[in-house]
């Protein structure tokens, strides 16, 4: 057993607890957490982003998706907890799982009732109440302690919450006023109706508040909660956060500002007797707390109703001027990035993190640049079977690169005109049949998607099959979804539409932003991914209906150097040979003759 399990049991013993649960989240629930709210990853090892553990007084496990499974395997060796396989056949949920070795009395209990406990500020709403539905059968009686973090007290050297100021972000990139967002949201209220709209979502209230910030690694976001009434938007956010000038265009713009801590107190006092909207996903335990029992709480049960998700996921027309910029920016990192690849591997050693390293290097150049929008993935080998793979798994530098195989690269930026996200599977020298017919499956479905027509009212969830398809017709799959929506200088992963085969209420409209990321993943062989992005566009109208199509505004060659030519039709090569012409078009101009040079010998006819 390892020290940490040890140590949690002994504090679950004098806490009289049957189980305990370490969630991922933060007390926003963001994807991405800062430093300070990665007790998971301290207490299990495993660094993957998605993940939930249980602990009782006989067994630990930790539940993860498909993207993780061989990561985690790896990184849970030696620390006592076992790795349970999310969505894999006869694979137990946790609440499942729970339910099941829920043993009272084991921590030293007297009576049959069973405690769990938990940190109230990481676990939402929505799972809470979904983890109660599951032991009520047969665990009716149990209770529940989230009022304190017990894990987390047990890490002595726990970083501290970020500090740093928020920013402004220009109407010159946003398109409206945060006063104009605030009409909008409102009008949406009243559709409820509700009187009161409680938000813990970083990017929500970012967006709205046109502010950006440093508080998540690559996520531009200040830690911060929102109440949005009809004659005020409660902003509760750390007083040295906010500059004087920022301070003085939030209220003028309608915003109260008061202190992060009091929204606890702040919804208390406003909600009596008053509806409040609020969002379980989001919303943690001890916040949902704080609503009084004379408030009427409206939990969102329909996309709709997560009202500001809803509003910036469809992009204005200056946000998507300014993204079609972006992606420019990002082609020209790759076009720069793939040239000192191809001239620097066969001649030096070049390692995983070197070329995360030259990645950073070459996106700090451009106008407008924050950071990236995630840690950049550069896998090697067998290593790109690990979808979310990090160089730091194998050593300081992570594996050398050869002049052979497949080299996986998945990178992203943060600009103040928006957020990018392409992935390249690049041949380094002498591939494998093998290797080319996946490359070229995975292309057929990247193209299938992009080139689909669909009726309005189509969900990701409907679309999802198409990109699958070329892929299935050979008995292979991919554990992921197909593609994600995209901020706009915010999350990388952004709702409320995905193009997944989980079941979507959420249709597709124009405007929105989607990756179209098929791939095959093979472990310890090889793995392919080729990543664009899609905006939905309004393709025509007639008696049938209203179709709507994709636009490509990512522009990174690809390397045909690993195409299979006699699995493409000459429609799909085609298509390749037109997206080519359109990456130089698009990214010539911004390059050195040199590299103008380069990426029109690579982006020729094929």
């Amino acid at each position: 057993m390892s020290p940490k399990l040890l140590a949690l049991r002994n504090k679950m013993k004098e806490n009289s607890l049957d189980a305990y649960i370490i969630p991922s989240g933060d007390a926003h629930q963001s994807e991405e957490v800062s430093p300070y709210w990665r007790t998971r990853e301290w207490f299990t090892g495993f660094t993957g982003s998605a993940g939930l553990v249980v602990i009782t007084s006989e067994a630990a496990g930790l539940w993860t998706d498909g993207r993780y499974f061989i990561q985690a395997e790896k990184e849970l060796t030696g620390s006592g907890i076992d790795l349970f396989r999310m969505q894999e056949e006869g694979v137990p949920t946790y609440e499942e799982w729970l339910a099941e070795n829920l043993c009272y009395g084991k921590s030293g209990i007297d009576g049959k009732k069973g405690k769990i406990g938990f940190d109230g500020r990481v676990m939402s709403v929505f799972s809470f109440e979904r983890l109660k539905e599951k032991l009520k059968e047969k665990h009716k009686e149990a209770s529940f302690h989230y009022g304190a973090d017990i894990a987390g007290n047990l890490w002595a050297d726990r970083p501290p919450l970020p500090a740093f100021p928020a920013m402004e972000h220009d109407i010159r990139f946003t398109g409206l006023t945060s006063a104009e967002k605030l009409e909008a949201v409102r009008a949406q209220m009243k559709k409820v109706p509700t009187d009161l709209y409680l938000t813990a979502a970083l990017d929500n209230i970012a967006w709205l508040a046109n502010i950006r910030g440093n508080d998540i690694p690559n996520t531009p976001v200040a830690f911060a909660y929102l109440l949005v009434a009809m004659d005020t938007a409660y902003l509760f956010i750390e007083n040295e956060k906010l500059p004087p000038v920022l301070r003085q265009r939030l209220e003028s713009d309608g915003f109260t500002i008061l202190p992060y801590e009091s929204v606890f107190d702040t919804v208390k006092e406003k909600a009596a007797n008053k509806s409040i909207l609020y969002i379980p996903k989001s919303t943690s335990v001890q916040l949902i707390d704080s609503i009084p029992d004379t408030a009427t709480s409206i939990a969102a049960s329909k996309p709709s109703e997560n009202i500001i998700e809803s509003l910036k996921g469809i992009k204005n027309d200056t946000e998507i001027s300014h993204i079609r910029n972006a992606f420019i920016k990002d082609g020209v990192v790759w076009v720069r990035l793939l040239k000192w690849l191809h001239e620097t591997v066969p001649n030096s050693s070049v390692y995983e993190t070197d070329v995360q390293e030259k990645i950073d290097e070459l996106r700090g150049q451009l106008e407008d640049s924050i950071d990236a929008s995630f840690e950049s993935i550069v896998a090697y080998g067998e290593n790109a079977a690990l979808m979310h793979y990090s160089p730091s798994q194998n050593g300081e530098k992570g594996t050398k690169i050869e002049p052979e195989g497949l080299l996986l690269i998945d990178t992203g930026g943060q600009y103040w005109d928006g957020t990018t996200d392409v992935t390249r599977t690049i041949a380094m020298g002498t591939l494998t049949d093998e290797m080319r017919k996946d490359f070229t499956l995975v292309l057929k479905g990247n193209f299938a998607l992009a080139r689909t027509v669909f009726l309005q009212g189509s969900t990701g969830t409907h679309l999802d099959v198409i990109a699958r398809l070329p892929i299935w017709n050979h008995n292979m799959d991919y554990k992921s979804g197909t593609g994600h929506g995209i901020g706009f200088c915010l999350g990388v992963h952004e709702g409320p539409h995905t193009i997944s085969k989980h079941p979507s209420e959420v249709a597709l409209v124009p405007g929105m932003l989607c990756t179209n990321e098929p791939g095959i993943y093979k472990k310890g062989r090889h793995g392919i991914r080729i990543e664009n992005v899609l905006l939905v566009q309004e393709r025509t109208r007639n008696e049938h209906g209203a179709f709507l199509g994709f636009e490509t505004i990512s522009f990174c060659p690809i390397d045909t150097r690993a195409v299979d030519a006699s699995l493409l039709t000459q429609e799909e090569l085609d298509y390749l040979n037109q997206y080519h012409v359109e990456v130089y078009a698009k990214l010539s101009p911004h390059l050195t003759e040199e590299e103008r040079e380069w990426l029109k010998k690579i982006t020729r006819p094929f």
